[in-house]
């Protein structure tokens, strides 16, 4: 901070020094214009200031993990678990910055629990690994509700959504996830689904302004191949011969979500399966 308004506190302090000289030599009224300009711009500058010191005071500082807290990730996040040291401390890093930029709230509770941050922090950073950039654009609160949820917004466990990521509208920085399902995608390691991967998956979809199954920033050449093979596997779900969630059929951009979530939980089955897909997606979440 100091260092941005230095050469503002030079300036004025030469102004403010041109003063006596100008009075000196019969400038009175280039003086009397010196000075005043001079006041004003302090005024504007520490207005300035302490709109941006208020701005920093607001944010809340980055989370840092203790010992019980990475034991509970090695226990419930098996892509955690995988990492190597150097990576698991990346990772911890990134869900300390999530939770000190994100609103999670969770109804029900005036504060949500500590697992249920730690399983939305780790859907972001899990879905986002490998890219350079990992700010999640404009999200700013991720709503969690304890059941499954109806289109109208009713919340039970015979809802038949689980997440989703708003486009416009009023609620378009806000992602909203259905617990249970959150935590069922962590719990189960073989079925290839996890829903906060999956809705973070969309929100790097988003980054480019829409969700329409092209992600932010791939290569010219990979986004021909990816969508012509998107193509391909959607007709093949649609008539039961793929082996990729049948919920990727429903448009492209259910495709890339579906598709991030086997290439995130069960990448070596998903590379089996679906070499091309994997390729593609190994080359897009490749930051190297």
């Amino acid at each position: 901070m100091i260092k941005r308004f230095g050469p503002w506190v030079i300036l004025f302090v030469l102004l403010l020094g041109s003063i006596p000289l100008l009075i000196l030599n019969d400038q009175i009224g280039l003086a009397k214009f010196v000075g005043f300009v001079t006041i004003v711009g302090v005024t504007i500058a520490l207005w300035i200031w302490r709109k941006q010191t208020a701005n920093m005071s607001d944010k809340k500082p980055r989370v840092i993990l203790n010992l019980n807290d990475r034991f509970w990730f090695e226990r419930n996040i098996p892509f955690y678990k995988k990492l190597k040291n150097t990576d698991r401390r990346t990772f911890e890093d990134r869900i300390g910055l999530f939770l000190s930029e994100i609103r999670i709230t969770e109804t029900g509770r005036e504060k949500p629990e500590k697992e249920t941050c730690f399983f939305v922090a780790s859907s972001a950073v899990i879905a986002y690994w490998g890219l350079s950039y990992w700010n999640y654009g404009d999200l700013t609160e991720v709503l969690v509700y304890s059941e499954n949820y109806h289109e109208d917004g009713t919340v039970d466990r015979s809802g038949n959504k689980q997440g989703q990521v708003h486009h416009g509208g009023l609620i378009d920085t806000t992602m909203i996830l259905s617990l249970r399902a959150l935590g069922r995608g962590f719990g189960n390691k073989t079925d290839k689904m996890n829903v906060g991967v999956h809705e973070f998956a969309h929100l790097i979809d988003k980054q480019d302004g829409e969700i329409d199954g092209l992600p932010h920033d791939m290569d010219d050449d990979d986004e021909k191949i990816w969508m012509q093979l998107a193509e391909i596997e959607i007709a093949k779900i649609k008539k039961g011969k793929s082996k990729i969630n049948p919920y990727g059929g429903t448009n492209y951009a259910e495709f890339f979500a579906v598709t991030v979530e086997s290439f995130k939980e069960r990448p070596e089955l998903f590379k089996k399966q679906h070499p091309r897909l994997y390729d593609v997606l190994e080359d897009y979440f490749d930051e190297d």
